[in-house]
């Protein structure tokens, strides 16, 4: 990592593409023996790269990432504005797509300072509010985001059919 252990948090580029398309895999093949529905479809996991490089293009969207001093990536975020039309007081909110820090770094602030950097980009845009999604079985996730401050507001209830 860089100076005093800290890792470079910057936003994500072209040259970063396929090594987020790695992070990406592993954070879906963790999150998979949750239910298929996190589970990357067989034979796709090519398109990672193109989801990722429209990412990057799309201004209501920001893909940050963790550099160490060795140039290697440590983790990615992923943030989102979401507009809503109609007659609603809140007019749009941010969320907090994706989040994935390498196990061996995990519990070193990686995560934290990911987080500060994509909460900093929806605060620059004036986003007054920030969702995110925890599956219910991901325990180190829910007590991630309830130190941050999170906390629940809403359940999502599914039906399969």
């Amino acid at each position: 990592m860089s100076r005093a252990g800290a890792p470079t948090i910057r936003a994500a580029g072209e040259r970063d593409l396929d090594r987020v398309a790695a992070l990406t895999s592993l954070l879906f093949a963790h999150h998979a023996s949750d239910g298929a529905r996190f589970a990357l479809a067989r034979g796709r996991e090519g398109e990672l790269r193109d989801l990722l490089a429209g990412l990057l293009r799309d201004p209501q969207r920001k893909l940050v990432v963790a550099e160490g001093s060795d140039g290697n990536l440590l983790g990615f975020a992923v943030a989102a504005i979401v507009r809503r039309p109609g007659p609603f007081v809140e007019r749009e909110r941010g969320e907090i797509d994706w989040v994935f820090v390498r196990e061996e770094v995990q519990r070193s602030g990686v995560g934290r300072a990911l987080t500060a950097a994509a909460l900093a980009w929806l605060r620059e845009r004036g986003v007054g509010r920030v969702e995110i999604q925890v599956a219910r079985a991901n325990a180190s996730g829910f007590a991630f985001w309830r130190a941050l401050g999170f906390a629940a507001t809403m359940d999502v209830l599914d039906l399969h059919l």
